[in-house]
C-alpha cells in the first residue's frame, strides 16, 4: 500500500473510530478532534513531497493551508498569519526547483502524486512491472502506449477529488477493478480479439469523489 493511501486510510478509520467511541458514550473526543483535525491535511501534504521526494507545489500549498487551520484551531496566536505563511510557501516553491527524478534504476516502477494542479506522466519502461498515480484536488494522466509489458503489471491509481485517466496501448488486456467511494471507475479501451498471450494490465483503482479512466486516447484526440 502507498503512501498517500496508507495516510488516507489510516485517517477515516481514525475518525470513525471515534465517532463511534463518541456515539457509545465511551469516549469524548468531539473536543480533541476539533482542536487537532488540521494535521490530518499536514500529513498528507508531507507524504505528498515524500512520494514526490522533493519540495513540490502542490504539497506545499496543502502543507501551508493545514498550518494555518491548526494555528487557528489552537489559537496559537491573534495575529494574522496569513503574511508569513505566505512567504513560507512561496520560499518552497523556490526550493522546488532542487528535484531529482524518481525513477528506479531499472525503470520499472513509477510514483507520482498530483496535488491542486494536473500533470502528464510518460512511462516507456521496456519492462513495465508496477506504476502508482495520485491525483489529490487535481487530475494526473499516466500515458504508457510507449511502455512494453513482458506478462503483466499493475497500476495502482487513486482520486480523491480530482481524476486519473491511464492510456494504453492496443494489443493489451486490461483487468479493472477497485474500489468507487461517490465516484467512478471506467475502462473504455477498444480490445477486440486478442490472443491468449497478450499482455495484461491490472488497474486498482480508488476513487473517493472523483474517477479513473482506462483508454487508449485522449479525449477529443
Amino acid at each position: 500500500m502507498r503512501p498517500v493511501r496508507l495516510w488516507i486510510g489510516l485517517v477515516l478509520v481514525t475518525l470513525g473510530t471515534f465517532g463511534i467511541l463518541d456515539a457509545t458514550g465511551t469516549l469524548d473526543s468531539t473536543e480533541t478532534i476539533d482542536r487537532w483535525w488540521p494535521v490530518a491535511i499536514i500529513g498528507l501534504g508531507l507524504i505528498g513531497m515524500l512520494v514526490e521526494r522533493r519540495v513540490a507545489l502542490g504539497p506545499t500549498v496543502i502543507v501551508g493551508i493545514g498550518v494555518l487551520l491548526l494555528a487557528d484551531q489552537q489559537g496559537w496566536t491573534d495575529e494574522d498569519l496569513f503574511g508569513p505563511v505566505l512567504l513560507i510557501v512561496i520560499g518552497l516553491v523556490v526550493l522546488s526547483g532542487f528535484r531529482r527524478r524518481r525513477v528506479n534504476e531499472d525503470g520499472r516502477r513509477r510514483e507520482s502524486v498530483v496535488m491542486f494542479g494536473a500533470t502528464k506522466i510518460k512511462d516507456r519502461s521496456e519492462h513495465l512491472t508496477h506504476a502508482d498515480v495520485s491525483a489529490i484536488f487535481g487530475g494526473a494522466t499516466l500515458d504508457l502506449r510507449e511502455a512494453h509489458i513482458d506478462e503483466e503489471a499493475t497500476v495502482d491509481a487513486l482520486a480523491l477529488f480530482g481524476g486519473v485517466d491511464v492510456l494504453v496501448p492496443h494489443g493489451w488486456r486490461v483487468a479493472l477493478g477497485g474500489t468507487p467511494i461517490l465516484g467512478g471507475c471506467e475502462d473504455t479501451t477498444e480490445e477486440g480479439e486478442l490472443p491468449a498471450d497478450a499482455p495484461v494490465l491490472n488497474v486498482n483503482a480508488t476513487a473517493i469523489f472523483g474517477g479513473v479512466g482506462v483508454k487508449n486516447k485522449v479525449d477529443g484526440a
